[in-house]
């Protein structure tokens, strides 16, 4: 599956569930120590607001204003309600972004230096697949994160090396060589499969 295919398919993943959060779930705990149910959500709508202005080529200081311009202040209807239209509504805006001809060719600013578009996308579908596992385990989704968009992130994953030495990954969690791909890719991350 092609990058851009990934990204729909693990936003699509994702989406889902984000809109099957009851409003007395918003304040769970996640498998992420660092975030509630909330507040992962948060993450990724925060994460995906800074997807365009990167795509379009803005360094990060003319990018962290739009970022703070698209941030969105409560209305009222509930956490819930809130956060799923700040989501649905940067993630469409992210994939916009990344489906413009030759964007992928592109190079962003992040924080590291300049980097290649193809190289963030697959770190932002990356982060869409393992804390769409977070979110599922913290509401108790029915489904799994499907085998088609685990096995790609885990091959792609397995090329970064050693995650923990980040200091953004607890130490790898070991499973057996048998087990389900989705399994020993949250293993990598150090999160315990459940």
């Amino acid at each position: 599956m092609a990058e851009l295919d990934l990204f729909l398919a693990a936003r699509r993943v994702f989406t889902d569930r984000v809109h099957a959060i009851t409003e007395d779930q918003w304040q769970r705990e996640t498998p992420d120590d660092d975030w509630t149910v909330a507040e992962l959500v948060e993450h990724l709508i925060d994460e995906h607001l800074w997807g365009p202005p990167l795509v379009h080529g803005l360094d990060l200081k003319a990018a962290q204003a739009v970022v703070d311009g698209a941030r969105k202040l409560p209305v009222d209807g509930g956490v819930g309600a809130n956060l799923a239209e700040a989501w649905d509504e940067a993630s469409t805006a992210c994939v916009d972004a990344f489906s413009e001809a030759d964007a992928l060719e592109r190079t962003v600013n992040l924080s590291r230096g300049p980097t290649p578009a193809r190289d963030y996308l697959n770190e932002m579908i990356f982060d869409l697949v393992v804390h769409a596992w977070d979110l599922g385990v913290a509401i108790d989704y029915p489904d799994p994160v499907p085998d088609e968009l685990a096995g790609p992130v885990y091959e792609e994953v397995k090329k970064y090396g050693d995650l923990a030495a980040t200091g953004m990954f607890k130490e790898p969690v070991e499973v057996p060589d048998d087990a389900p791909t989705l399994d020993r890719l949250v293993a990598l991350t150090g999160r315990t499969p459940r």
